[in-house]
C-alpha cells in the first residue's frame, strides 16, 4: 500500500480521484501526490483522525501544507510510541515506494481530543470533517457515542461499504448532511470496493466543497459498490452507450415478485456494433474505452447473472444502437443487489443533460416512470445541472421510487 501502488491501483479502477486518509497520520501524503501527478490521477489530502471517545473522523484537506499542519497538531495529542513488534512497522515512504523511515508514534491510538476538538482542528486548516464509518459499531460516531451531536459541525458522513446507500438514506436521512460511501481500503484490491459519484467541473477540493454543500449545480449525486450493485452496471453499459454517440437511452427495470424474476434492459440510439464486436463484448479480456469504467463489463455481469439464475444477451446493428438484456432469479442467494438507482440516474440524467434519458421501473403490476425531457421541462428553461434541476430530478425520483418500494413491501406482506 504504498503511494505508487495506491495510484496504480486507483488507474486500474479508473477512479477520478482518491483520498488519502492514513489513521492519524499525513505522512504519505505529499509522496502519493506525487506519484497521482506523475500518473494522472488526482490525490486529495486527507487523514482519519482518532477522538477520545474513538470516534474516526476524516478530514479532507485542501493541500498539503494544511494537511502537515493538521498532522503536527494530531501527534501533539497523540500519546504513547508505537510498538513495531505488536503493531507492525508504520513505513514513509517516497512516491517510488523507497523507504524512507519508520513513524514512531502510536498511529493506532486515540488522540486525546474530544470529537467536537477533531471537528474544530480539521476547520481551522480548512479542511472538510466527515464522519467515518457511521454505520459501524466500532470506531464510528453513532455506534461510540450513540447519537450525533446536533451541535457538531460535521460537513458529511460516510457509511462503509458494507450499507446500501439507499439503507444508509432511510437511516440517517434525517440528520440532513451529505451520505458519502468509499472503499476503507487497506490493501491495493480493496480500492474502489464503493465509490461515491459526484457532479463536479473537475476533481479537487474547492469541487468538493462545493459539492457538500450542494450549490452552484454541484452535487453528491449517489454511488455504490461496483463489483456488486446491479444500479452500477446499468451505468456502465450507459456510459457505453454516450460512448457511441447515443442521444437517447432507454432503462427498464422489471421486478415480477410472483415469477421470481429480476429484468433490466438498457437500449440506445448509438452507433451500434457488428455482430463480431458485439460477441466479443461478452469476453472478459476485450474493451474498446480508453476513458473511466464505473462497473465490472459485460462478461462480469453476465457471469453474474448466471450465477443467479439468468442470463445475459445484446442485440446491435451498426447504426442503429445497441439493446442490452439481463436477468435473474430475483430471490437467487447469489442475486446482486440492485443498490442506488438513484444515484445512477442522477449520474446519467444531471450528468449528461443533453441526452434524453428514459427510465421505467415495474414491480409486478405497478410501475414508476421518469423522462429526463420531462423534468428539464418542469424547471422552466433551468438545467438540470443547476441546484434547482438537481432537487426536482432527485425528488421526482425519490417519490416514484418510495412508491415501488412501498407498493413492493405490501405485496409481499400479502403473500406471505
Amino acid at each position: 500500500m504504498h503511494p505508487s501502488g495506491l495510484v496504480a491501483a486507483a488507474r486500474r479502477a479508473r477512479l477520478d480521484a482518491v483520498a488519502v486518509c492514513d489513521h492519524n497520520s499525513a505522512r504519505n501524503v505529499a509522496a502519493t501526490r506525487r506519484a497521482g501527478a506523475r500518473d494522472g490521477m488526482t490525490v486529495l489530502a486527507g487523514m482519519e483522525v482518532a477522538s477520545e471517545e474513538e470516534v474516526h473522523v476524516l478530514a479532507l484537506l485542501p493541500d498539503v501544507e494544511a494537511a502537515e499542519r493538521l498532522q503536527a497538531q494530531v501527534y501533539d495529542a497523540l500519546p504513547g510510541q508505537n510498538d513495531a513488534t505488536v503493531f507492525g512497522e508504520q513505513v514513509v515512504a517516497n512516491e517510488d515506494g523507497d523507504v524512507l523511515g519508520l513513524d514512531e508514534h502510536l498511529l493506532i491510538g486515540a488522540t486525546g481530543w474530544s470529537v467536537e476538538q477533531v471537528v474544530e482542528a480539521i476547520h481551522r486548516e480548512g479542511g472538510l470533517a466527515i464522519a467515518a464509518h457511521v454505520d459501524r459499531e466500532r470506531f464510528g460516531l453513532v455506534g461510540q457515542l450513540g447519537f450525533v451531536p446536533p451541535s457538531l459541525p460535521l460537513d458529511a458522513i460516510e457509511v462503509s461499504r458494507r450499507m446500501p446507500l439507499p439503507v444508509a438514506r432511510q437511516t440517517f436521512g434525517a440528520l440532513g448532511l451529505p451520505i458519502l460511501t468509499s472503499s476503507d481500503a487497506h490493501e491495493p484490491k480493496d480500492v474502489a470496493a464503493a465509490v461515491t459519484l459526484m457532479l463536479l467541473e473537475r476533481p479537487d477540493h474547492s469541487e468538493l466543497c462545493q459539492a457538500l454543500r450542494g450549490v452552484n449545480g454541484r452535487a453528491v449525486l449517489g454511488g455504490g459498490r461496483p463489483m456488486e450493485d446491479l444500479a452500477l452496471h446499468i451505468l456502465d453499459i450507459a456510459q457505453n452507450a454516450l460512448e457511441a454517440g447515443a442521444t437517447r437511452i432507454d432503462l427498464v427495470v422489471v421486478e415480477d415478485l410472483d415469477r421470481d424474476r429480476l429484468d433490466f434492459e438498457i437500449g440506445d440510439n448509438g452507433r451500434g456494433m457488428p455482430p463480431e464486436v458485439a460477441r466479443q463484448a461478452l469476453d472478459p479480456f476485450f474493451t474498446t474505452r480508453t476513458t473511466r469504467r464505473v462497473g465490472m463489463g459485460l462478461s462480469l455481469l453476465g457471469q453474474a447473472a448466471r450465477a443467479a439464475g439468468g442470463d445475459l444477451t445484446i442485440e446491435s446493428k451498426p447504426g442503429e444502437g445497441t439493446r442490452v438484456h439481463a436477468w435473474f432469479q430475483h430471490g437467487h442467494i447469489d442475486r446482486a443487489p440492485l443498490g442506488d438507482l438513484e444515484g445512477t440516474l442522477m449520474a446519467l440524467m444531471a450528468g449528461n443533460p443533453e441526452v434524453d434519458v428514459h427510465f421505467r421501473h415495474l414491480v409486478d403490476d405497478r410501475e414508476f416512470s421518469l423522462s429526463s425531457r420531462e423534468i428539464a421541462a418542469g424547471v422552466q428553461g433551468r438545467s438540470l445541472q443547476s441546484p434547482e434541476g438537481l432537487a426536482h430530478l432527485r425528488e421526482a425520483i425519490r417519490r416514484g421510487e418510495a412508491t415501488v418500494a412501498r407498493l413492493e413491501a405490501a405485496n409481499h406482506r400479502s403473500r406471505t
